[in-house]
């Protein structure tokens, strides 16, 4: 009976050794390449390139940078802008963060959900939806013209003031999204002490709830900053029309700028520039999250009571219904409404409606090809993605391989920079026949699908790492002294549990890739445009009521694809 055991143990050690060495280390080292191939060797030829020119390795593009006024004015411009648009974003996202979590405000979580809905719309396409409300022949300022008989508009969108709107209401969700679940750890009896004690609702939130969620603001304030800073949407549209330029726009003339000796050298020591920012950026979130200088330290659950607003019931809804309102209503509207009239300007009557718009866009092969290249890229990109990460999470945490800090650098690089930068380093890696296979991936649909990939793969990772890390060793164990294998104690244990956060993963990944502007603006080709390029391609021709039409759409497919996530995670992830 004592021999049996051994007996078993000793046939089955040849099979776990093979599991436990050779396969993980082929996967292991079979994935380092794919993030080498989409991330280091991009990243290596964009480096390189911003010391190149027509005389060989100078210095010359980073000299010429700062000869040139217009990247000063660029870099002035983007603080100008996204300096207050952090700061309002941020005092807004904590705010409403703190009422949810912390007040009795009636319909807790419908507001939670509709709060959250902004950050799923795509910026540039939120700020187009604005034009519709405050351009030149916009419906407020029409009204505002047409009412009080002006030639002038009251609001002009198309300037900084505008961009800096656009992106505080667009904004605000990622510190509300950061911040939320720090203040719903918050142990309330620890404020309640506080009010005890005699101090106002103000005071107990100034004195004891702030200091003990500060790590987290200032984390949603430096990832909005980050965010803004690399956000090529908003300024593309709202800054174009009066040749307003910020760093990420400063950097899509000069890629396109085709008449300039070397334009893509000095490109690249622009993007360097903005990139250090975003890798400094980075490590400063990282140092943030992990701080434990403000902690509660309490055995109990967080009390779930919540603090009675009284008097101020109706003054807090009313506000919160106004964020609605500014944020998803108004804009959302907006759009559907220009999507549905025959001519801008020819009134507001039923006769100028029509359906017509919408019918003309699955008439236009382009646009009928984009959908589809959007639907498949998101797609694959998103399921590619998702399968990645689980491999790399339980490499990286289970097993623990040798290089894991490498790996994690490598995909957090594309995720930091602004896409702008990361579609400059595709266009300089691939412009050219890959060496020795010798396939060319400029001008074809690959291109995209592997900016995607390098995009988007930190969010995939970070999502399942989250899931992996609450799941207990303890129950691979048990699975493995039971006599299954490494790859069976996965198979059975793991992936059944991490099943949701793989679901999430996906959609997580398809949602903003469904809709991205930046990498595809720069890497489409003819017969693989996306439906972003179209949209934006529509919004500068001019075409309002179609460009309005194709909004409308993609606002509808990445709804969908939340309201998809919600239910396929049960409502434990999505907005």
């Amino acid at each position: 009976m004592i021999g049996k055991p051994t007996e078993l143990s000793n046939s089955n050690r040849p099979a776990r050794k093979l599991d436990l060495s050779i396969g993980p280390h082929l996967v292991w080292w079979g994935t380092f390449a794919l993030l080498g191939f989409t991330v280091f060797y991009p990243c290596l030829v964009l480096l390189i390139n911003s010391f190149k020119a027509d005389s060989g390795f100078t210095l010359s593009n980073y000299v010429l940078l700062f000869q040139t006024p217009a990247i000063y004015t660029s870099m002035f411009n983007s603080l100008k802008v996204v300096i207050p648009a952090t700061c309002f974003a941020t005092i807004l996202g904590v705010l409403l963060a703190w009422i949810v979590a912390r007040t009795k405000i009636p319909g807790k979580r419908v507001w939670q959900t509709l709060i959250a809905t902004p950050y799923l719309i795509p910026p540039f396409v939120g700020a187009i939806s604005w034009t519709y409300l405050l351009g030149p022949v916009g419906l407020i300022n029409n009204l505002y013209m047409d009412w009080f008989h002006m030639t002038e508009p009251l609001i002009d969108i198309y300037s900084m003031g505008g961009m800096i709107f656009v992106m505080s209401i667009y904004g605000y969700t990622i510190p509300y999204i950061v911040v939320l679940p720090a203040i719903q750890k918050i142990d309330a009896s620890v404020e309640e002490a506080g009010r005890i004690s005699g101090a106002s609702t103000l005071r107990t939130m100034k004195d004891i709830t702030l200091p003990l969620i500060t790590p987290a603001i200032l984390g949603g304030m430096l990832l909005l900053f980050m965010n803004l800073l690399a956000d090529f949407g908003i300024p593309s549209v709202l800054g174009a029309p009066k040749h307003i330029t910020l760093m990420t726009s400063q950097i899509y003339q000069t890629i396109m700028n085709v008449d300039q000796p070397n334009h893509l050298q000095i490109a690249s020591a622009n993007s360097l520039l903005l990139a250090v920012i975003g890798l400094i950026g980075l490590q400063l979130y990282q140092k943030i999250i992990k701080s434990s200088k403000y902690m509660v330290v309490s055995g109990k659950h967080p009390s779930s009571e919540k603090m009675s607003l009284g008097k101020w019931t109706v003054p807090v809804y009313l506000f919160m219904l106004l964020v609605v309102i500014v944020t998803t209503v108004a804009p959302i509207c907006a759009a559907i409404y220009t999507s549905l009239i025959k001519a801008i300007g020819a009134g507001t009557g039923w006769d100028n409606l029509t359906f017509r718009n919408y019918a003309t866009l699955f008439k236009i092969e382009s646009i009928k090809r984009a959908l589809i290249n959007s639907i498949s890229l998101s797609a694959i990109a998103g399921f590619a993605i998702a399968v990645f990460g689980l491999i790399l999470s339980y490499m990286v945490i289970r097993i623990r391989m040798k290089g894991s800090r490498i790996v994690e650098a490598l995909v957090a690089i594309p995720y930091a920079v602004p896409g702008t930068i990361v579609g400059l380093a595709m266009i300089l890696a691939f412009v050219n026949p890959l060496p020795i296979v010798g396939w060319q991936l400029y001008n074809t649909f690959w291109i995209l699908l592997v900016a995607y990939l390098a995009r988007f793969m930190n969010l995939g990772l970070q999502t399942i790492t989250g899931a992996m890390t609450q799941i207990h060793p303890s129950l691979e164990e048990a699975s493995r002294i039971s006599g299954a294998s490494q790859m069976r104690a996965f198979w059975d244990i793991m992936l059944p549990l991490l099943r949701p956060s793989f679901y999430a993963a996906f959609f997580l990944v398809m949602m903003p890739a469904l809709g991205e502007i930046t990498l595809s603006s720069l890497l489409w080709s003819v017969n693989n445009e996306t439906i972003g390029v179209i949209v934006f391609a529509a919004q500068e021709e001019g075409k309002i009521a179609l460009t309005a039409a194709l909004a409308v759409i993609l606002i509808l497919f990445v709804v969908s694809l939340n309201m998809i996530l919600k239910l396929v995670t049960k409502g434990k992830i999505g907005m």
